[in-house]
């Protein structure tokens, strides 16, 4: 039986490895981000209330059948950031170049 006052030991090259990935990740999480207020920023400058809202209908086309439940503002809405993020993950994982605006989201990839 192991004495539960003895702790783990983790060698320095793996505590490195392990400090290297969590970097990698939140370095990659910090671009994201920025990303993410970048293009929502460049909405702004363009639309005063969401660009996937329907006025008439009050309903989002980001989640097709539903409505709104913030009436067309965008500011720290999930589901337009999780929009932004998959745009964000697909351009990664396709390794194109992030569109600087948010013009440029409807273009092709």
């Amino acid at each position: 039986m192991s004495d539960p006052g003895k702790s783990l030991k983790i060698s320095e090259e793996d505590m490195n490895k392990m400090l290297a990935k969590a970097e990698k990740e939140a370095e990659k999480k910090d671009h994201k981000r920025q990303w993410i207020e970048r293009m929502l920023k460049s909405a702004k400058s363009y639309y005063k209330l969401c660009p996937y809202y329907d006025k008439k209908s009050n309903q989002c086309f980001l989640q097709v059948g539903n409505k709104c439940t913030r009436d067309g503002k965008y500011d720290n809405c999930p589901i337009f950031i999780n929009f932004l993020e998959e745009k964000y993950n697909e351009y990664v994982s396709k390794k194109k170049l992030l569109p600087m605006d948010f013009l440029d989201l409807g273009q092709p990839i």
